[in-house]
């Protein structure tokens, strides 16, 4: 039995591969007519016998992709019976095309890069520092008193020497003592602020050229 084939205008149409060949815009009684492009379509007239299988909106062929589009089955055969519709490129229904437009917008993302370094160092400062220490020393004081009554005779009193008197005093020594005055406690801090950047998007702008008929007798009647 003859596998019934399902042609729906717009269905897509794959390769052997599985590779998207086109989309059915329109078909003969032994061939398909598959537009491979959007807006500058590209028609290939593949006959029935490479179709392997399809569904309600999926064409399978018996052959790949390529060897679809290098067979020389772009070159229009000679028609027999009636075409079935007269649509060609991507199909959406029997009276609409919907285009798609599209456009870009930016979008920011943060990254946590190296904004240099803090160095923190102590170095050594020699400076002069006096206190006063108090010293105490001795001296020797020599008070005169009168002696009463009168000397003896007696030479010895006459002798000359001399007495020797011990004195002393304070000497200051000097050392040095490391005290701790204090540390250093360091931080980081988390500071937000807001940065703008800029940069170029695209977006598709649609215009329409109408040259067909109508609109150029629109034109002369204004």
């Amino acid at each position: 039995m003859e596998q019934q084939i399902h042609l729906v205008p717009g269905a897509t149409v794959y390769g052997a591969d599985g590779e998207k060949v086109g989309t059915i815009s329109t078909w003969g009684s032994n061939f398909l007519v598959v537009a491979k492009g959007f807006f500058f379509p590209t028609d290939y007239y593949i006959p029935m016998s490479a179709v392997e299988s399809s569904t309600n909106d999926e064409i399978y062929l018996n052959v790949t992709k390529e060897e679809a589009l290098t067979q020389g089955w772009d070159i229009e055969p000679p028609m027999e019976g009636e075409y079935a519709g007269t649509h060609t490129g991507d199909y959406v229904d029997e009276t609409n095309l919907r285009v798609p437009v599209h456009e870009e917008h930016l979008e920011a993302t943060k990254r946590v890069a190296d904004a240099g370094e803090v160095t923190i160092s102590k170095r050594v400062v020699t400076e002069q520092e006096m206190i006063e220490v108090p010293v105490t020393e001795e001296r020797v004081r020599v008070d005169w008193r009168t002696a009463p009554g009168e000397a003896s005779g007696d030479e010895a009193v006459f002798e000359e020497g001399s007495i020797e008197v011990p004195v002393s005093r304070e000497v200051v020594d000097v050392s040095k003592r490391t005290v701790r005055t204090g540390e250093l406690e360091v931080t980081k801090e988390r500071e937000q602020r807001t940065e703008q950047v800029t940069d170029s998007v695209r977006r598709e702008v649609v215009d329409v050229d109408d040259t067909s008929v109508r609109a150029k007798q629109g034109r002369q009647d204004r």
